[in-house]
């Protein structure tokens, strides 16, 4: 493994396997208590990994725009817990063959940096002991109705016109096994799905959370903006064609209405030169979805703070919370039953090399000393048949379980 180091480093990683290295370094962050993230963009083979010297920031919302380079992670309800921001003070690059080291701290900071890769050094040279990570403890909150019953009455409301669409969730606790290694099934989630956005975020004030999520929520690069609307979920079969793939009325009039709402958010601020793409069936790990693209070029529009302003109108988008929104947050914090923490709320890296890649926090995990909590939902219409609803958050768990359950 070769290496590109900045002038000042003074740590080399070519002699070490890809994951010898990532986990000395997690446990060099976990040791000294340090909050970190790593993570895979969709379609690359390069892992990230970031490191903050001082605690996480509790910030209103990030300014995509003028903010430092770091990680955010933002709950599912904003109003009612913080959004955290990781600022990079380490941040390492690994591909295949090489490890590059980008410098993102100030002189002030430097001694902190010795320190950090002293203990790096220490522990990539020691033999080699479980893993350990951050954990913050968990109310399990066993949820008033069975997730049947929850869809029937997201069902009742939406015939009752209170509602257009609901996305209620439901949390399934397992046992971890006993030679569970974090960073492994990580490296196993990278290989086995390939277009999401794999992640490890741990730091003292959320714990640990892993996740395999396809859904991005908005991406800016450079002047060039993006965001997505997912939704409508199948299994998939791998003898079949993509392009053989039906979709029920039900499927396509769910994520139709989550083009709309994007639709209506670039209303809101009289937004009207964008490119619509789609939808088109994607494929996610072991599902399929239905997918449409939005792209701006903030240049052309003047427009140089659409991501600031779409993230703060956009989350939580439809596809995780309901139409209308207010009414839809309001059936589930009423009837759903479960904290849903940092599930359905955004992840992602901010200003790496001018650019910003938010995803949904979907398909994830937070991690306890020796159980798991996984988190999954389904999009509810008044065509909804609660058995398969039901079968859907078992899909979405399978994602995750599917790997967890795998040999080592």
């Amino acid at each position: 493994m070769n290496q590109k180091q900045s002038a000042t480093s003074s740590l080399d990683l070519s002699r070490y396997e890809k994951s010898h290295a990532i986990k000395s370094i997690f446990q060099a962050a976990i040791h000294m208590d340090l909050p970190l993230a790593i993570w895979r963009l969709p379609h690359q083979k390069e892992i990230n990994l970031m490191v903050s010297f001082s605690k996480v920031r509790e910030i209103q919302r990030p300014d995509l725009e003028t903010s430092d380079k770091g990680f955010v992670f933002a709950p599912f309800d904003t109003e009612s817990k913080a959004t955290l921001f990781i600022k990079s003070d380490f941040h390492l690059s690994f591909d295949f063959n090489e490890v590059i080291q980008h410098k993102d701290i100030s002189n002030s900071e430097e001694a902190l940096r010795s320190k950090f890769i002293k203990e790096i050094k220490r522990q990539i040279n020691k033999e080699e002991e479980k893993l350990t990570y951050h954990i913050h403890d968990q109310t399990l909150i066993e949820a008033d109705f069975e997730y049947k019953d929850l869809v029937a009455l997201g069902v009742e409301a939406i015939k009752n016109n209170t509602l257009q669409k609901v996305v209620p969730a439901r949390s399934k606790t397992i046992s971890l096994n006993s030679d569970f290694d974090l960073i492994t099934k990580y490296l196993q989630l990278c290989d086995a799905y390939t277009n999401a956005f794999v992640s490890v975020v741990s730091m003292p004030e959320t714990g640990t959370w892993l996740g395999a999520t396809p859904e991005l929520l908005l991406e800016v690069n450079h002047s060039e903006f993006k965001t997505v609307a997912l939704a409508g979920t199948q299994r998939r079969d791998i003898d079949k064609p993509i392009s053989d793939t039906a979709w029920t009325q039900k499927e396509i009039e769910e994520q139709a209405l989550v083009s709309r709402y994007i639709i209506n958010c670039f209303k809101k601020i009289r937004l009207r030169e964008y490119e619509e793409k789609g939808p088109k069936t994607i494929i996610a790990g072991n599902l399929l979805h239905l997918k449409t693209e939005f792209e701006v070029n903030m240049k052309e529009t003047n427009f140089p703070e659409l991501g600031t302003v779409m993230l703060e109108l956009l989350h939580p988008t439809s596809a995780v919370a309901g139409m209308p929104k207010e009414a839809s947050m309001a059936f589930i914090k009423e009837h759903e039953g479960i904290d849903r923490s940092f599930y359905a709320g955004y992840l992602g890296p901010i200003q790496n090399e001018q650019k910003t890649s938010i995803f949904v926090n979907l398909r994830c995990m937070q991690l306890l000393e020796s159980n798991a909590i996984l988190y999954a939902g389904a999009g509810v219409t008044e065509d909804s048949v609660a058995q398969k609803e039901f079968e859907e958050t078992e899909m979405k768990f399978n994602t995750l379980l599917n790997i967890l359950n795998s040999a080592s």
